[in-house]
């Protein structure tokens, strides 16, 4: 990925420009959302007006055309402020390169009561995902190795709501090398597929029929060599690919993310 793009931590494919994909990136970079290749290379940069990046962690996009960038990590689980930033996706070769935050979603969770809570470090977040007109919410605990699952209300946009979970997963992994650690989703265009991306592997659910309970089941698992992704934080749909992205920008494509195997790449 180009190193315009300093630890890339969110990464989203436009379904209205052909090849394009939205990347940020993380806490203390720019304000700035990216469009590049699905090979990396820069396509444009557009700065960000009226909301700054104090911890950007994902970006979504709904069938409206509508951005949304989560400003809510929250590693020492003290912030007060956490927020969902909407935007209308820009041209990626339109003469402006600035986009303006027209809608903001504002949001604690009803669990946490204190900040930061010392028994309870699972209010941070850095997944998110627009699905059939929801946009929803991965958790990223601390305090043990689940992940929750949340809906982001459209009452969010007119005043700060107290979020409950619909669901939860036990993500495992091993607690001495960020186990447990949700960094990234993304869902099928068509809102079946759910990939959720951890440090140390890959899972894929499939939506039930009915309802929103994405993480009741489960249809693979993809174990990582950390050694190899390092810190990886990005996943994206690319039809029924998947492109990863880690902090050093180094991208990988998954193929068939729904392809039984013992490891990432051969």
């Amino acid at each position: 990925m180009n190193d315009v793009v300093a630890e890339p931590s969110g990464l989203i494919r436009s379904r209205r420009y052909p090849a394009v994909f939205w990347t940020h990136g993380d806490s203390g970079c720019a304000a700035s959302i990216y469009a590049i290749a699905g090979d990396g290379k820069l396509i444009r940069a557009f700065r960000v007006e009226g909301a700054g990046n104090t911890d950007w962690e994902d970006i979504a996009l709904d069938d409206a055309g509508h951005l949304f960038l989560a400003d809510t990590g929250n590693n020492a689980n003290d912030r007060r402020d956490l927020a969902i930033h909407r935007l209308v996706e820009p041209d990626p070769r339109g003469e402006s390169d600035v986009v303006t935050v027209e809608r903001t979603y504002r949001f604690h969770y009803a669990e946490q009561k204190m900040f930061p809570d010392p028994k309870a470090l699972n209010f941070d977040a850095e997944a998110i995902f627009w699905a059939r007109g929801q946009l929803y919410l991965l958790n990223k605990h601390r305090g043990d190795m689940k992940t929750e699952l949340y809906r982001i209300p459209e009452e969010a946009a007119e005043h700060e709501v107290a979020l409950e979970p619909l669901g939860s997963f036990l993500v495992g992994g091993d607690k001495s090398r960020y186990g447990g650690m949700v960094t990234g989703a993304d869902v099928t265009e068509d809102g079946r597929f759910l990939a959720v991306l951890t440090y140390h592997a890959l899972f894929v659910f499939e939506r039930p029929a009915d309802g929103d309970q994405y993480l009741s089941h489960l249809v693979n698992r993809i174990n990582f060599d950390q050694e190899q992704m390092q810190q990886v934080e990005c996943v994206a749909w690319d039809g029924w690919s998947l492109l990863l992205a880690n902090e050093d920008r180094k991208i990988f494509r998954l193929d068939n993310p729904f392809e039984k195997r013992t490891k990432l790449f051969p």
